[in-house]
């Protein structure tokens, strides 16, 4: 088996071959190529701490991928986490790859808002808003740019003042990102400056109002992946068409759509269906509705079609480190 550090993950990963990955993988969930997956949450209040499980499986290829999360006592203080995920042959039982999978998270993360992003957002969007500082944040950025060629301002929303200056700061020394205008602003200005917003907050509240953002707007709302809570308000969600990754289970597990569908805000037939199902075609919006919303939840086949990626191009480049797991004399 071979191992993938999170230096090598780095090393192999391609903005463009992630983002095409993550289109295949919403294509074969849409079209029910795929077994639905398997997922388990694991909280502890004292100490706060929680591992979120998820099995997913595609053809020959499956992946279990583990998250552990702790947070400290300060609330403004990063959370800890770390991230393994095995990447097995079915067929053989056996397994091909394990990788420390933390920027393989941010990476497929984003390049799933990225996919979305080439077919809903506005073909001349130039604003970008981000919304959250955290570790999803620089890649959000990155991925984002990349779909959106046309992009030129880059704004940043962070309830942590020094995380949101740091990830300024970062952004504007990407080679990429020459000649964007990267700087801070408040939730109401970058909701109503952007063509496209990306959320990827641990808030439980709505993060900006949505009676300011412009019409024509694409949200990608990408945290809050909880019955419980939301990023977006009552207010956004009358006026959008909204796409899942998902659909079952959607209204159950998304707060955005549960706690605006129990208000009466969202109607659930405002959801036009899985993004998968239109990366080839026209794409649906409704009459009434002026805003575009993506509901990312993340598909477990997202890290088998990636990880199957990763783990071809660092055979072939002679990349990892080789684990023998059955110990076996040299």
């Amino acid at each position: 088996m071979r191992f993938l550090n999170e230096r090598d993950v780095e090393t192999l990963i391609d903005v463009a071959e992630a983002v095409d990955a993550a289109a295949e993988a919403y294509r074969l969930h849409a079209t029910g190529s795929v077994p639905p997956p398997v997922r388990a949450d694991l909280r502890r209040s004292a100490p706060k701490s929680g591992c979120l499980l998820l099995a997913g499986a595609d053809g020959a290829d499956l992946t279990v991928k583990s998250n552990v999360h702790a947070w400290p006592a300060d609330p403004d203080a990063p959370r800890f986490w770390g991230s393994l995920l095995a990447l097995w042959d079915a067929e053989s039982a056996q397994p091909r790859a394990l990788l420390s999978a933390r920027a393989f998270n941010d990476h497929r993360t984003a390049a799933g808002f990225a996919a979305a992003a080439r077919v809903l957002a506005p073909k001349d969007a130039r604003t970008l808003a981000v919304y959250g500082a955290g570790k999803t944040a620089p890649m959000t950025i990155r991925y984002l740019k990349a779909a959106c060629p046309g992009i030129d301002r880059v704004l940043v929303v962070g309830r942590n003042p020094e995380r949101a200056r740091a990830l300024v700061a970062a952004a504007s020394s990407w080679p990429a990102m020459r000649g964007v205008e990267i700087r801070l602003a408040s939730a109401e200005d970058a909701a109503a400056t952007a063509d496209v917003i990306a959320t990827v907050t641990t808030s439980d509240v709505p993060v900006f109002p949505g009676a300011a953002v412009r019409s024509g707007a694409l949200v990608i709302l990408g945290g809050a992946n909880r019955p419980t809570a939301r990023e977006a308000d009552d207010v956004l969600m009358r006026r959008a068409t909204v796409f899942v990754d998902a659909a079952q289970g959607a209204m159950e597990k998304a707060g955005d759509l549960a706690l605006s569908a129990a208000s009466g805000a969202f109607d659930p037939a405002r959801l036009a269906g899985e993004i998968g199902a239109f990366l080839d075609g026209p794409v649906l919006r409704f009459a009434g509705t002026d805003v575009t919303v993506f509901k990312s939840m993340g598909l477990a086949v997202q890290d088998v079609v990636l990880a199957r990626r990763l783990a071809a191009a660092a055979e072939a480049r002679g990349i990892g480190t080789i684990l023998d797991l059955e110990g076996a004399a040299a």
